[in-house]
């Protein structure tokens, strides 16, 4: 891989690759398009700022190291992913479609909890709704990141279990901020419950996140999928079951049975596969 470092501006060429795609396909909520091709987010107390110009990505502000020590396994680098098309893209023609249309999807490596936390907000809400709340929550019990200003680090469960469940609603999650308050609870009790979930079996961690107030499946699955913790679930939501429906069964099939199938047919690479499907039957209405 080349750097090259001009002033801690770093110009990286990232293959498969692509922040449309990635940023937007709703495995993350706080990044954001700032405009003329600029990109802000937040990630690891950090405010990132790039813009992507022909596989090529310019990182402002940032050193090598925190490149190497942020950016890396963030956006998944040790991730064949030019294999993964492919083997995805050789499965049917409705995949090949669903990979060509997002070609530049990168599974991101999420920080564990605030990947509980955002999803655990995100059911029954899009995906505007989920950023807002999400960016409420950090700008009233998050960190203030030295040096940006107005910019906030996701919130410890600390700073969310001492509060009272009104003040947490001050982000207007409305019935969800008593599961954040319960969330919060019980990992400052439990601090080791975050490392638990990244060392168990992947089933076992599953049964884990599903004994939380308030998270079922589907959220279960996705914080699995979006932390790294195990690539190969297959969330089901109400547009992965419209797509999986109009294009594999062809007919109305419970969420079980579209989980099952998935998993059987997509194997180690249904999260990928997943991420793929939603991205392509989102933007083009598949199932409407």
């Amino acid at each position: 891989m080349q750097i090259i470092n001009e002033n801690n501006t770093l110009k990286v060429e990232i293959e498969h690759f692509n922040p449309v795609h990635t940023f937007l396909c709703g495995q993350c909520f706080r990044w954001n398009e700032d405009g003329g091709g600029l990109w802000s987010g937040i990630v690891s107390g950090k405010r990132l700022r790039l813009s992507w110009n022909n596989g090529i990505c310019t990182f402002y502000d940032m050193t090598e190291q925190e490149f190497f020590e942020v950016v890396m396994p963030y956006l998944d680098f040790d991730t064949d992913y030019g294999r993964i098309k492919e083997e995805l893209s050789d499965m049917d023609e409705h995949l090949k479609s669903a990979v060509s249309f997002g070609s530049g999807l990168r599974l991101l490596r999420q920080d564990l909890w605030e990947v509980l936390l955002s999803f655990l907000i995100s059911q029954n809400n899009g995906v505007p709704r989920i950023k807002q709340i999400v960016e409420s929550l950090s700008i009233h019990f998050g960190k203030p990141i030295p040096g940006e200003n107005g910019c906030y680090e996701f919130p410890e469960p600390s700073a969310l279990a001492d509060a009272p469940v009104e003040d947490i609603n001050i982000c207007r999650g409305g019935y969800r901020c008593r599961y954040i308050s319960g969330v919060a609870k019980r990992i400052q009790q439990t601090p080791s419950l975050l490392t638990d979930l990244t060392r168990l079996p992947k089933e076992s961690a599953r049964e884990l996140l599903l004994s939380f107030q308030g998270i079922g499946k589907k959220v279960a699955d996705c914080i699995l999928l979006y932390s790294g913790i195990d690539r190969s679930v297959f969330p089901v939501d109400r547009w992965i079951k419209r797509v999986m429906e109009a294009l594999y069964f062809k007919r109305e099939t419970d969420e079980s049975t579209i989980r099952e199938f998935a998993q059987e047919y997509f194997g180690d690479l249904a999260g990928i596969a997943q991420q793929y499907l939603f991205y392509y039957a989102r933007e083009n209405k598949i199932g409407l």
